[in-house]
Parts: structure tokens; sequence; C-alpha cells
């Protein structure tokens, strides 16, 4: 069994106007009668990737391998973006890591794809999820091949709705990873084969407009370096690498609601750079968007249901009516989900109600010890009986002593007869405590359109030439929660190589 030090420490890892320069007075403020001017270009590449977290190292290594000559232009003076502060996992079925370390011999690429889909609850592309899961097994050998060797592969948490039979053990961990911060080590493997390859790599600079010439084609990009405005040239395109919306208070606001609760009363740990820049400026240039709604969302306090080697310990989540309202060991996304709701439906926060009883528990995030701390600086309310502590945290106090007893009627039988939990099925007796959930975000769902070939699609399906997208620049592929660790980085690796293969493909404009 997993230790809870070891579990905790590894939680937050485990766990988003047309610019036509060809115009004068371009990046949407030009107008049909002015006439084109030629530009002057600073710098000239063949690909430009926009980012360089997961998703744009491994667009700029396939870019690179096929030939093509490529830069990456990075917001921020180092690479990795919110990868970095990853655990690096990863999802994949049917590997040879995954015989080697589960007892999940016969698992494959069409169970993943099925799981997938239906946690997607119809908002998501069916062909991208088919795409990403069987495309996963082969990432694997691909990041062995550079130099990473997975030394362990776990599962994540059950979804109430979803047969247990489509679950099976798929996290892969390198050696190295799996806690927070060593998705560096990811990233450094892939940018290292990139520049080994001829690919280039600038730091501080900030990509604010997409470039297009008089036929909409995607031919470059305006950024910001060292105080002064450049014009880089990508004569085969552009791929968005740039993130979500994870810190955009405004562009959360306009699309995606849980991450602007996110962003203005809880906790976001995603990198401070990634502010949805690739995303606003194909907008500008007119793409569609799709996916935006859900959020990467766990409980960094006790990491509760982060992943399936630790059960959750005897504990129940109410809300500001003292009722229960979803199955705690649950996925932590999904779980997350429905306290953004309560939150906002009832206008209060949401309650883990625990006892005495709970800390003895292996699993507990707490001793008691630990619990009289966080009960000193606020965290933690605690009283002899749970009537005190509906008063302490203002619940109704016969609704919650209801579900006390309901809870510890079904503890009788092992048994959770309103939501089918599956772990830390024990009776709680007091003295009582309750700790006020905190989400703490690694990332938006949502971002542009992209078809199975990474192209960026305008909301009437065609592509806009020569600009791809992938990871979590591009929505659609994951649905209006977060599945489960290792679902984001595999994706990065996935879309940003197909977006790398394919743009290299292309034949330059003049």
């Amino acid at each position: 069994m997993l230790s809870r030090r070891d579990f905790i420490k590894g939680t937050a890892a485990g766990a988003l106007g047309l610019a036509t320069m060809g115009v004068l007075g371009a990046c949407g403020n030009g107008t049909p009668e002015e006439k084109p001017i030629d530009i002057k270009w600073d710098k000239e590449t063949q690909v430009v990737v926009v980012g360089s977290g997961g998703t744009g190292v491994s667009a700029a290594l396939e870019a690179a391998r096929a030939g093509a000559s490529v830069l990456i232009l990075e917001k921020a003076g180092i690479h990795g973006g919110t990868t970095n502060l990853s655990g690096g996992v990863m999802q994949a079925a049917g590997t040879e890591a995954q015989k080697q370390h589960t007892k999940f011999q016969d698992d494959n690429p069409e169970n993943h794809y099925k799981l997938w889909l239906q946690a997607g609850e119809d908002y998501v592309d069916e062909d991208l999820v088919k795409d990403l899961a069987y495309g996963a097994p082969e990432h694997i050998e691909w990041l062995t091949d550079l130099g990473l060797k997975f030394t362990s592969v776990y599962g994540h948490c059950h979804i109430p709705y979803i047969d247990d039979s489509l679950f099976a053990d798929r996290i892969h961990v390198y050696e190295g990873g799996g806690d927070a911060g060593t998705g560096s080590i990811l990233v450094n493997a892939i940018l290292d084969a990139a520049l080994a390859e001829g690919a280039a790599i600038e730091y501080e600079t900030e990509v604010t407009n997409l470039i297009t010439n008089e036929l909409g084609e995607v031919i470059g990009v305006r950024a910001e370096q060292s105080g002064k405005e450049i014009m880089v040239k990508a004569s085969k395109g552009v791929v968005l690498a740039a993130a979500s919306i994870d810190h955009n208070v405004e562009m959360a606001k306009d699309l995606s609601p849980q991450q602007y609760w996110d962003l203005t009363t809880q906790t976001c740990l995603c990198a401070a750079t990634d502010t949805g820049d690739g995303i606003r400026m194909a907008m500008e240039i007119g793409a569609a968007t799709a996916g935006f709604g859900g959020t990467i969302d766990f409980c960094g306090k006790t990491g509760a249901a982060t992943d399936n080697r630790v059960d959750l310990f005897p504990s129940f989540i109410v809300n500001k009516k003292g009722r229960r309202f979803v199955c705690e060991d649950a996925t932590y996304a999904y779980h997350y989900r429905a306290i953004f709701q309560q939150e906002k439906q009832l206008n209060g926060p949401t309650y883990m109600i625990f006892g005495e009883s709970s800390l003895l528990a292996e699993t507990a995030p707490w001793t008691k010890e630990s619990v009289e701390e966080d009960i000193a600086e606020g965290l933690v309310f605690k009283a002899d009986t749970i009537e005190e502590l509906a008063e302490l945290i203002d619940v109704n106090p016969d609704n919650l002593q209801s579900t006390l007893k309901t809870w510890n009627q079904d503890m009788k039988a092992k048994k959770d007869n309103q939501f089918d939990r599956q772990t830390g099925l024990e009776s709680i007796e007091g003295p009582f405590y309750a700790y006020q959930n905190v989400a703490a975000n690694l990332g938006a769902l949502g971002g542009v359109k992209i078809n199975v070939e990474t192209q960026v699609l305008r909301p009437n399906g065609e592509p806009i030439p020569r600009l791809y997208a992938g990871g979590l620049n591009a929505g659609g592929w994951i649905g209006p929660y977060y599945p489960g660790s290792g679902t984001a980085i595999i994706g990065t690796v996935h879309w940003g190589r197909k977006a790398g293969a394919n743009v290299a493909k292309l034949d330059p404009v003049e």
C-alpha cells in the first residue's frame, strides 16, 4: 500500500478579427480597401511552434525529424510550461510496460477509447478520442526510445456510471517521474532530441498575433522580444501549443464557469504564462472552439480519489444544506465538478466531514496531531457532536445529523446505498471534524477545434490553412470533467507529434 506521505507528495503530479499582416494596419484592423504591403521579416523558418510544454516540444521534434527547420517561441524564460509542474504520467492501454507491471495482460485501446468516450458524456469528438486511445501505446515506445524508462503503472479511481470492466491500470510512470515537478524530465528528453535534430528555441518571446496572407494561410507570427516587435515567417505553418485559458480570468468568465470559479475563489497551480494566447489568436482569425467547461480540479489537501492505489478514508462530503450529493471516491475531477455545481447552486461552501474514528484509517490524510494543527490554523473545524459541528460550519443540523445517521446505517452492511462509493466504508464516530473543500486547479479544459490531423477548424468545419494545434490548446478530446491522471500528458505527446509531422509535410509558401 502506498504511504499517505508519498501519495500526497505526488497528487499535484497526477494529478488547460482576421490578423492579415499582408494588409496595411494588420492584426485585425485592416480593411478590404487597404493595399497589401510587403512584410519585413525579422526571422524566417519553416515551422513556428508557439509554446514549449509537452505539446510544443513533441511537435518540434517530429517536424525537425521530417526535415523542416523549426523555431519554438516560448513566452517564459524556461521551457516546459505546466507540463513541468506535473508528474509526467500518461495513460496508454496494451503496452509492454502495462503487461510487465500490472495484472492487465489483455487490456487494449478499444476499452480505453470506450471509457474515455463515456466519460466525455457526448461532449467529445468521437474521432479525436479514438485516435488518441489507439495512438497512445506507440507514444510510450517513442518515449522509451528517447531514454525514458517506465517503472510502474497504476490506475485512476472509478466513475459511477461507467462499467468497471472498462477500467484498467493504464497510468504509466517513468523513472524519476510521478511527483509534482517531474514532468520536466519528459520535456527535457523531448526538447534535447529536437535540438539535436536542428530545432531552435527562443525564450521570453511572447507571440501576440498570427500572420496570414491574402489566401488566408497562416504564414507567420508577430511577437514581442526584448521589448521589440518582431515578425517571424513560418513558410510551412504554425503549431499552437500554448495551453488553455488557465490564468485568463476574462476568457474563463466567457467560456468556462468552473475555471472562472477556480481563478476567483480557489487555487490555480498552472504556469502563470498559461493565459490562452494560442486560443485567442486562433479565434481572431476565425477559429472555432470546442470542449470548454471542465477543469482539472482535485483536493490538494487530501489528494482524495487521485488514483486507485490509496483508498479514500471514512468521510463524506456535504453541501450547504448538510446533505451528501456525490460519490466521494469517484475520480477527483468528477466529484470536484459536483462540488463546484453545489457551491454555485446553493451559494455556499461544501465540507468534508469525518470523525475521530476516521483518523485510525491507514490512508487518513490527517493524524490526531496534524488535524489539531489545522484546527489551530482555522482550516478544520472540530466539535464533540454532529449538531455542534453543524453550527460551526453553518449548515442545517437536522440534515447533517440525518446524513451521518444514514451513512452509519449503510456502513453496517459495508454498502453505500446512495452513491455507490467503493472505499472507506466504515462508520464515523465523534468527535467530528469538517474541512472546507478547496479546489487545486491544474488547468482548464477546452481550446480551439481541431480534426484528427490537428488542423485548426473554422465554425463551418473547414481547416484554416497552415494552422495546427494540440494538447490543451485544442479542445474536444476531453469532456466536461478530467477523466483521470495521465490523460493530458499523453494528449500533449499525441497531438503535438501529429501536428509537427503534418505541418512539416507541407510545401513552403514563398
